[in-house]
C-alpha cells in the first residue's frame, strides 16, 4: 500500500461556496487515499457527508454535492434544484443569507481518520496535491570539505591542461591575459604592395 501524502489533521473544515463542487471532488479523493472505496464511498457520500452554511445551518448531503459537481463538469443545460443552483452561483440557498462559507462534515462511522481526511480535503481544495520534497544534507561536514578540496582541484587541474594545450599546439598564437604584445611593430609604409 503507497505511503498517504501528509496533511494537517483539522477538526473544522470550511470551504468557500464556489469551491464546493471541488471541495466534492478533494473529498473522494481523500477519503480513497485514506482507504475508503467503492460502495463505501458511496454509502458514506449518501449518508454521511453533509455541508452547512456557517452562518444559518442550511445543510446540503454529499449526494447534492455530487449533483453539484457533475453538473459542472458536464456543462449541461440540465436545471438543477433551486437551492443547488443558488449554490452553484456563488450563493447560501437560503433567501438572505450572506454567508459564503460551508462547513463539511463526516457524519458516519467508518475505519479512518476524520481530522487527516479534512486536512488532505482542505490541502487539495487550496492545490496542495501532495508533499513537497525535503532534501536533508547527508554528507558529513568532513565530506563536505574533501568534496569542495576535490573540486578546486579538479578546476586547477583543467585550467593547467587548457594553458599547456594552447602553448604547445598553438605556440604562434597569443594566449590572452598571459603572453605579453609584441615589442616590434610594422610601419605599413615599408611594405611593397607588389610583394607578397
Amino acid at each position: 500500500m503507497p505511503e498517504r501524502p501528509h496533511a494537517e489533521p483539522v477538526s473544522d473544515l470550511r470551504v468557500l461556496i464556489p469551491d464546493l463542487p471541488k471541495a466534492h471532488a478533494a473529498l473522494a479523493q481523500a477519503l480513497g487515499e485514506a482507504g475508503v472505496g467503492g460502495a463505501e464511498l458511496e454509502r458514506l457520500f449518501a449518508s454521511g457527508v453533509t455541508a452547512g452554511c456557517v452562518a444559518c445551518g442550511l445543510s446540503v448531503t454529499g449526494s447534492d454535492l455530487g449533483d453539484l459537481s457533475l453538473h459542472d463538469a458536464e456543462e449541461t443545460d440540465r436545471r438543477l434544484p433551486e437551492r443547488l443552483e443558488r449554490i452553484r452561483l456563488g450563493y447560501c440557498p437560503r433567501q438572505g443569507c450572506e454567508s459564503r462559507f460551508f462547513r463539511v462534515e463526516l457524519t458516519a462511522p467508518g475505519q479512518f481518520d476524520r481530522e487527516w481526511v479534512l486536512g488532505r480535503t482542505r490541502d487539495l481544495v487550496r492545490g496542495v496535491s501532495g508533499p513537497r520534497l525535503r532534501l536533508a544534507s547527508t554528507l558529513s561536514s568532513d565530506t563536505t570539505r574533501r568534496l569542495g578540496r576535490l573540486a578546486g582541484i579538479g578546476l586547477a587541474t583543467l585550467l593547467v591542461a587548457f594553458v599547456a594545450y594552447r602553448l604547445v599546439f598553438f605556440r604562434s598564437q597569443p594566449i590572452p591575459f598571459i603572453q605579453p604584445k609584441s615589442p616590434y611593430t610594422i610601419e605599413p609604409a615599408s611594405i611593397d604592395p607588389h610583394q607578397r
